[in-house]
């Protein structure tokens, strides 16, 4: 489909609007998303403007712009879209991000947009609302299919964080057995005891929850006292972290060396680190040579090795995707000897609050060899390692792929956001590229 063009000031387009003062102190717990210049902020009990809505940054971040379909409160640190002017919403929106706030920002120290000056800007748009219309829907088949893969792989990554917790924090299939087999468990143990056999009274006493009598024989079916941690399953004795993983230090190449940076490699700082769920870092901001490699004390990580960021922010993970070096305030985390690399991340993921307790260092809070000492945790056997790695890898791994697809959709919509709203690229060429990726990732 085809369409006419015309250039006009931005202000004959939309109208924008500075959003609303809501200090924390005033906020009340409700059903109303409330949206700062960096994105949703919580909720409140009021709303300021009426649903589908538009909002940027005018201080704080900018450039980013974001969609509720659902009434809202803009905060003062934004601009929202207070009149349409007749034109598609959802069209706006993909068009505002097309837009260079930087352009229409000030001087200052903290930089802000001024919406007059924004008005005045020369753009073009579609004339026809039908063509809006329909470009903004082929952009948001892209958006809607990335924000489903995000929805499952929460769902994902919450099964294998429940896996764990069940198996090896709560010892659910060890209270399971010694009930069966009527085995004293500890009095410490009493409250999770009598969670479980509520839940089976619940179930009717099917259930469906207990691991199959194939599975569960992998587990003792009574507890012992252990010195460091107190009632644990029968035979696992605990470990220091120190003892359940093998260190690797990271390395920043020399900056003032051209030749090491702007290869191939991908080298992970804390910046690169992904939010829950998605677990996995695919790519980094900055990348090195094999000069920059050879040249520094960054090592290579194989895929699948866990990154704990130690110095400043510390605590973070990720697992990595791929091959990658990172830098001197992370380090990378090997499983020892029959345990697994998806045990390994959430082991040490269990024992993240403990290890920023114990931090060291005046400036920067830091994570030293020394920190992996003090936390311990129960080992398992190697069975039931086994058991939980190969349960584990079938949601990590879609959880993975998904995350490749979203890379790969994005990518696409960022190629075909500015040529779509230019006028450049014609939407029935869009269709086809939108199509032909869509149906190559469900193939």
């Amino acid at each position: 489909m085809s369409c006419d063009w015309s250039e006009i000031q931005l202000g004959d387009f939309l109208e924008l609007k500075r959003g609303y003062d809501l200090p924390n102190k005033n906020r009340k717990e409700g059903a109303f998303e409330i949206i700062s210049s960096s994105g949703p902020s919580g909720f409140h009990s009021e709303r300021k403007v009426k649903g589908p809505g538009v909002v940027t940054g005018r201080y704080g971040t900018i450039g980013k712009v974001f969609y509720s379909e659902r009434d809202f409160w803009p905060l003062n640190t934004t601009l929202y879209v207070k009149d349409f002017k007749g034109n598609h919403p959802e069209f706006v929106y993909y068009f505002l991000k097309t837009l260079d706030f930087l352009q229409y920002s000030d001087k200052a120290a903290v930089p802000g947009v001024n919406r007059n000056h924004l008005h005045t800007a020369w753009v073009k748009v579609p004339e026809s609302i039908a063509a809006q219309e329909k470009i903004a829907k082929a952009l948001s088949v892209l958006d809607k299919k990335i924000a489903l893969n995000a929805q499952i792989n929460q769902t994902l990554e919450q099964m294998a964080q429940a896996l764990f917790k069940s198996w090896f924090v709560d010892f659910d299939p060890v209270i399971d057995n010694a009930l069966e087999a009527g085995h004293p468990i500890p009095e410490p143990l009493a409250e999770r005891v009598a969670r479980r056999q509520a839940m089976w009274a619940a179930e009717n006493k099917a259930a469906p929850t207990r691991l199959p009598a194939e599975t569960r024989r992998l587990f003792p079916d009574r507890f012992e006292e252990d010195e460091a941690l107190g009632w644990v399953p029968a035979g696992w004795k605990s470990k220091p972290l120190s003892q359940q993983v093998s260190l690797i230090g990271g390395g920043t190449p020399k900056r003032s060396e051209k030749s090491f940076w702007g290869g191939d490699i991908p080298w992970f700082s804390v910046k690169d680190a992904p939010s829950e769920p998605d677990v996995f870092v695919l790519d980094t901001e900055d990348k090195i040579t094999n000069a920059g490699l050879e040249g520094s004390s960054a090592r290579l990580l194989p895929a699948g090795t866990t990154i704990i960021s130690a110095r400043g922010t510390v605590g973070k993970l990720a697992i990595t995707g791929m091959k990658m070096a990172m830098n001197q305030s992370c380090y990378g985390a090997w499983p020892a000897e029959g345990l697994g690399n998806y045990y390994n991340f959430y082991n040490i993921k269990n024992a993240v609050v403990e290890l920023q307790q114990n931090v060291h260092g005046a400036v920067f809070d830091t994570i030293t060899r020394q920190t992996f000492e003090t936390v311990s945790s129960p080992f398992p056997s190697e069975n039931v390692a086994a058991e939980f790695e190969a349960r584990v890898s079938l949601l990590m791994e879609k959880i993975k792929a998904a995350l490749e697809e979203n890379v790969t959709l994005t990518q696409l919509r960022n190629t075909l956001l500015p040529r779509l709203l230019s006028g450049e690229l014609q939407l029935p060429e869009a269709e086809a590229a939108i199509e032909s990726v869509l149906e190559t990732e469900t193939a």
